[in-house]
């Protein structure tokens, strides 16, 4: 679960907020949100007595941007001269892939009678890497078609399909969202970060591991994705440009399911299955 800020308002006034409604949209920045990506990683580690725990890992990760949209679209029916209104609604997410490389401490602090389950804390600290350098992506487009951010994948604005990209999108008698523009920025470099969490470990009576799933968050350092949208209203002739900025530093809940290998040593394993037999 990735998390996300943001700051809205016109022009260059500028105020921190997750969302933000005026009589012509809703637009949502989610502060947390699921972004779809499962991330696959490997971990060399050392058990130092019972107890303690220590490992390097390496894996992919992303830093994510998630938003919505809701516009208000009110139309008056010129047969019946009744108003009815048809909303639409949208939500995007624009997510970067990054590698991570982390150094965790595991501290074993519980364990049930039969040594089946085991309880854990862990905190670490890594680095954020962007494989791809420093890019922006940028691009507009017009406000027209289902969604006014249907098309918004990585910041190539809106394509309406059946009208073209010079068609404004009416949302009331005189109200027009005349243009959509976002820009998106990528930062290149290292992006320290600190983790904690917890961990249970499954295993079975004869201690052969099955499984284990962690929960932590990792706290990033600095910025390493950031976007900003704008939205025109042409409202009676009155036009405002409405400003949105999100960032992200990578930060994010983590929900972890992995298996232990013991590659070393072999000898006492082997020891150990003869003394059994």
């Amino acid at each position: 679960m990735k998390t996300n800020k943001s700051t809205f308002g016109t022009g260059h006034q500028m105020n921190s907020h997750n969302s933000i409604t005026n009589e012509h949209f809703t637009f949502v920045n989610r502060s947390m949100f699921l972004d779809g990506h499962v991330d696959l990683g490997i971990n060399a580690g050392i058990q130092i007595k019972e107890k303690h725990f220590i490992e390097l890992g390496f894996s992919s990760d992303h830093s994510s941007i998630g938003r919505s949209l809701l516009t208000n679209s009110i139309f008056n029916d010129y047969e019946t001269g009744e108003n009815y209104t048809s909303n639409t609604y949208s939500h995007n997410t624009v997510s970067i892939h990054y590698w991570r490389i982390s150094a965790d401490y595991h501290n074993n602090f519980w364990k049930n009678q039969k040594g089946t389950i085991a309880f854990r804390s862990m905190s670490g600290i890594g680095i954020l890497l962007n494989p791809s350098g420093n890019t922006n992506y940028s691009g507009n487009g017009s406000a027209n078609g289902l969604g006014l951010l249907g098309k918004d994948d990585f910041g190539f604005g809106i394509n309406n399909e059946s009208y073209g990209n010079d068609e404004m999108h009416q949302i009331k008698p005189d109200v027009f969202l005349t243009d959509y523009v976002s820009k998106i920025e990528i930062h290149r470099g290292i992006s320290p970060y600190v983790k904690f969490g917890l961990g249970i470990d499954f295993s079975t009576k004869d201690d052969f591991h099955l499984f284990s799933f962690d929960v932590s968050y990792l706290l990033s350092g600095r910025i390493v994705q950031q976007q900003e949208s704008r939205i025109t209203v042409m409202d009676n002739g009155v036009e405002t440009n409405y400003r949105y900025s999100q960032s992200s530093i990578g930060s994010g809940l983590y929900f972890t399911l992995s298996r232990k290998f013991q590659v070393y040593p072999w000898l006492p394993l082997k020891k150990n299955k003869r003394e059994k037999i």
